[in-house]
């Protein structure tokens, strides 16, 4: 978005670090086929706040788009809905300044998520790792054995994931909490719409989550079960059940998810780009033929 001066779209993204992933994201995958303009996470810090301020402000009388992917990672999808104010804008001269005064920081790509640095033991915390087998790192991240070796290619049989994301299930597991957020996408969906744009919600799965049944030992690890509560929820926008998607293929596809990291590998971004490309051409296929329904309509009355 930093850069563009294209005014038409197909597709506006917006999200955290998953809908970014450099040249493998799902949102470049997508771009193979439709025109995509992605808003940059230093203008979107709380995405849902962010998309609300949009769809507000004059951003969407200047930019034409029709079809908005909101993605959130499951860990954070909560926290963000808190303290939103709904009838908060921005418009684009303001956007306009923050992308003006944004200075570019060089990424430093020697320190990763689950680097050298971040596994390196200091003195204080060896006697915890030796009574809690699940602990590893400065409590940021757990090491918890696997009932398989087959899910990742290096055959190994351990799930490394953050310690938020097991925190995060004390808020995500709450269903007054995932109505709220429902009844919040649906308010959105409905702004949206009036200015004929539609929302589709890409919630993404932790790693912790999607690979909770293959867990070995889950004493005092809570089942999430922010997807089976979103499942059940009525929406007016368009839906992307990433776990569904994704745990259908785990069978199958070896590295989901990365290994070593947090995020979803290229594996995953193309078989989320590919379910949302089928949405997408299956909402243009209904709406064309209501289109032609209401011509067909117009013509007999006439």
């Amino acid at each position: 978005m930093s850069n563009t001066k294209k005014n038409k779209y197909k597709i506006l993204t917006i999200g955290d670090s998953f809908s970014e992933q450099a040249g493998f994201g799902y949102k470049n995958i997508l771009a193979n086929d439709f025109s995509v303009l992605h808003v940059d996470r230093f203008i979107s810090n709380n995405q849902i706040q962010t998309l609300i301020n949009l769809a507000n402000g004059d951003f969407f009388d200047t930019y034409n788009v029709e079809y908005v992917i909101l993605q959130n990672v499951e860990r954070n999808i909560i926290n963000n809905t808190k303290n939103i104010r709904i009838n908060d804008k921005i418009m684009l001269c303001e956007i306009d300044s923050l992308i003006f005064n944004h200075k570019i920081k060089e990424v430093d790509y020697s320190y990763n998520f689950f680097s050298k640095a971040t596994v390196k033991f200091p003195l204080y915390h060896i006697p915890k790792f030796f009574f809690q087998k699940n602990y590893l790192s400065n409590e940021t991240v757990y090491n918890i054995e696997l009932n398989t070796h087959s899910l990742f290619s290096n055959n190994s049989n351990k799930l490394l994931f953050y310690h938020k994301e097991l925190k995060s299930t004390d808020k995500n597991n709450v269903k007054e909490n995932i109505e709220s957020l429902n009844i919040l996408l649906n308010t959105i969906d409905q702004k949206l719409r009036q200015r004929n744009i539609k929302l589709i919600v890409l919630p993404t799965p932790d790693k912790y989550d999607l690979y909770y049944d293959y867990i070995t030992e889950k004493k005092d690890l809570t089942k999430p079960i922010f997807f089976n509560l979103l499942k059940a929820t009525t929406k007016d926008y368009i839906y992307i059940d990433a776990k569904e998607i994704l745990a259908s293929k785990i069978k199958y596809e070896q590295d989901i998810y990365f290994y070593d990291d947090t995020h979803w590998s290229p594996v995953a971004s193309k078989i989320i780009a590919d379910n949302i490309k089928s949405e997408i051409v299956e909402s243009n296929n209904s709406t064309n033929a209501q289109q032609e329904f209401v011509k067909k309509s117009g013509s007999v009355l006439k």
